[in-house]
């Protein structure tokens, strides 16, 4: 699993705003989102960068959201999220 098989949607409360989320079969989930300038989503999609929530199989979420993650840094959670 990596940053392209996500499939990215319209934010459901963010105009202009895109998110992804995807459980992984060991129970956790990352939650991708992006949205306009002053928005209030740390990730800018004009500058391809993204907000990430990592999220237990419990449905809490593991610390606070990662902001300005680059695809490439989310490719790389991806694959340790896979290993847990």
């Amino acid at each position: 699993m990596n940053f392209s098989s996500l499939t990215f949607s319209d934010h459901s409360v963010i105009k202009g705003g895109t998110k992804a989320q995807h459980t992984f079969e060991n129970g956790w989930t990352i939650s991708v989102v992006a949205g306009p300038k002053d928005s209030g989503l740390y990730g800018d999609i004009g500058h391809d960068t993204f907000e990430v929530a990592v999220i237990r199989p419990n449905g809490n979420m593991l610390e606070d959201v990662i902001c300005w993650q680059t695809p490439v840094q989310i490719t790389t959670m991806m694959h340790l999220i896979e290993m847990l």
